[in-house]
């Protein structure tokens, strides 16, 4: 390893949640969430999501001059919010072009994008791995080294890539189909709870992938390490 560091065991989501990615998720999405809700009885739609836009920004400006790392989860949350917000000035629109703007395209775009990013030097789920375990200068470079010396590391983070592009776009197909076979006013409910148990379940596949790859790591480091002499 660089500079006699050796690769630290990432977390396991399965057991703990770093306080970190918590704090993201409060300031970029559950605060904002809350605001929304208020700010919407007292001014236009529009107006209230540029004001709460303003957490995932701020918290993506502190991210970088602390860390000099991209806040994942507010970039995310402002993807999200723009395409809400573009809902939201389409206000004239059918339940099918709604459902469209909500969910298949937001949906399908990011899973393009995420196939797209095989072909740079290292695919988005690298990032995503590093964001939600690495958290400071040491240990990101850490996880370069880790991925510079572990093909078995890199085939799950290319294997994981392609699972959550190619279950993106499947899914936002799927959705499409689902807006014209269900009633319309039963469609935006059940598309929300489903998309909601679509990435609750990608998520627990790429849990027990990385716990897999803990798994193996350790065994391979285990066996690796001289044996204890007899005294």
């Amino acid at each position: 390893m660089a500079g006699g560091r050796s690769t630290p065991r990432r977390l396991d989501f399965s057991s703990v949640i770093p306080s970190a990615i918590l704090q993201s998720i409060a300031i970029d999405v559950v605060f904002p969430y809350m605001l929304y809700q208020l700010f919407l009885a007292r001014m236009t739609a529009p107006m209230a999501l540029l004001l709460v836009a303003l957490f995932p920004l701020g918290d993506i400006v502190w991210h970088y001059s602390q860390r000099r790392g991209l806040d994942l989860i507010g970039l995310l949350a402002l993807y999200v919010l723009g395409w809400i917000m573009l809902g939201a000035l389409l206000s004239d629109i059918s339940p099918l072009l709604s459902i469209l703007i909500h969910y298949v395209l937001p949906i399908g775009i990011l899973g393009i994008g995420t196939l797209l990013t095989r072909a740079a030097g290292k695919p988005l789920l690298f990032y995503v791995d590093r964001y939600c375990h690495a958290h400071t200068p040491d240990h990101i470079a850490d996880y370069t080294d880790y991925w510079r010396e572990s093909a078995s590391y890199r085939r799950m983070i290319f294997r994981m890539n392609t699972v959550w592009g190619v279950g993106q776009l499947i899914f936002s197909l799927c959705v499409l189909l689902l807006a014209f076979l269900i009633p319309v006013d039963l469609s935006a409910s059940i598309i929300l709870v489903l998309t909601c148990l679509f990435y609750i379940g990608l998520t627990m596949w790429s849990v027990q992938q990385e716990s897999d790859q803990n798994a193996a790591w350790d065994a391979m480091n285990r066996e690796q390490e001289p044996p204890i002499a007899d005294s």
